[in-house]
């Protein structure tokens, strides 16, 4: 039987440290088994009618009239593959991994949008010295045996009408196409099989 630990009926379940310097931890050691694992889980079920339901909510703040000497980041995740010594990862590396699932068969309506990745931003400033863009890439940095991106954007396959890779009907100058939506109306951008020479 699981361990389960409840807070009193009418309280949130608070979990914290005394110091500021002290983390809340789950988790963090070595696996030394072979089987798949995870380090936490939180699947909560809507089991009733209701109105919002999260996964979970993160959000770092600064308090009113306090700086900060670095970075205020929302969530950090990286996929760390530590160590020189060889280790075949026969799968795939992924930093995130967003999946958007239904039953199969599923008929649920669905009133508002089906996004994987939704940007808001509400951003009052005085001066911003660097760029505001919702995407940014950087580089990937020089390292012994370092590698680089091979493309921006990776689309796998193709897909009438939204993508597609030389469907013979672009003009002779153009390989293909993107559909995006500008103010709701649906545009094309254009793809060539050749890169412009710089």
């Amino acid at each position: 039987m699981p361990l389960k630990i409840y807070a009193k009926r009418s309280n949130h379940f608070d979990v914290g440290t005394h110091q500021d310097d002290k983390t809340v931890r789950i988790n963090s050691r070595n696996y030394t088994g072979s089987g798949n694992y995870i380090g936490f889980q939180c699947k909560p079920a809507q089991a009733a009618n209701g109105a919002d339901i999260k996964g979970a909510e993160i959000s770092p703040r600064v308090n009113s009239g306090f700086t900060l000497s670095g970075s205020l980041i929302g969530a950090h995740v990286d996929a760390y593959l530590k160590g020189t010594a060889a280790g075949t990862i026969t799968g795939d590396v992924r930093g995130l991994n967003i999946e958007l699932v239904t039953d199969d068969g599923g008929t649920r309506n669905i009133g508002g949008n089906v996004s994987a990745i939704r940007i808001r931003a509400a951003f009052s400033a005085g001066t911003v010295t660097g760029k505001k863009a919702p995407i940014r890439i950087e580089k990937m940095e020089a390292q012994t045996g370092s590698e680089q991106w091979d493309c921006v954007l990776e689309l796998p396959s193709t897909n009438a009408g939204v993508w597609n890779d030389a469907p013979g009907t672009a003009p002779s100058t153009a390989d293909g196409y993107i559909k995006v939506l500008v103010n709701g109306n649906a545009r094309y951008i254009q793809l060539y099989s050749s890169a412009p020479t710089d």
